[in-house]
């Protein structure tokens, strides 16, 4: 949906007819026709604040493409956010295991403990 249909969806949405913007091929078209339904004028120009705004909400209705994104996890905190212009999908974050860290094996952990999926070895001696 290009910024033309999502503006006439806008204009529909607001109980402008479908058939008033069918034709209409630019924003300005359809803008103008946004802006006579606020003010009942048949001869009414939009001004840039009211472009600007209206603008604004097509821009929500405009789909933006669809990412996903994978976390390792890590010591610090991490935030997750869609690259420009995109919205996020699914965001999965890794399972922790002992494979964040080389020195998490059976030999450097207490006998009979469990960290991360390894039991330890270690008698202290």
């Amino acid at each position: 949906m290009n910024n033309v249909e999502a503006l006439k969806t806008l204009y529909t949405a607001l109980g402008g007819e479908t058939s008033t913007v069918a034709g209409a091929s630019t924003v300005v078209d359809v803008l103008n026709e946004i802006s006579k339904l606020f003010s009942g004028d048949d001869d009414a120009t939009l001004n840039a604040e009211a472009i600007a705004n209206i603008a604004a909400v097509a821009s929500v209705l405009v789909p933006k493409p669809s990412q996903d994104k994978t976390i390792t996890p890590t010591t610090s905190d991490q935030s997750v956010t869609a690259d420009t212009g995109k919205v996020l999908g699914t965001v999965t974050v890794k399972g922790v295991t002992a494979a964040i860290d080389d020195n998490i094996v059976a030999g450097n952990i207490k006998d009979g403990v469990t960290i991360l999926g390894v039991t330890g070895t270690y008698d202290g001696t």
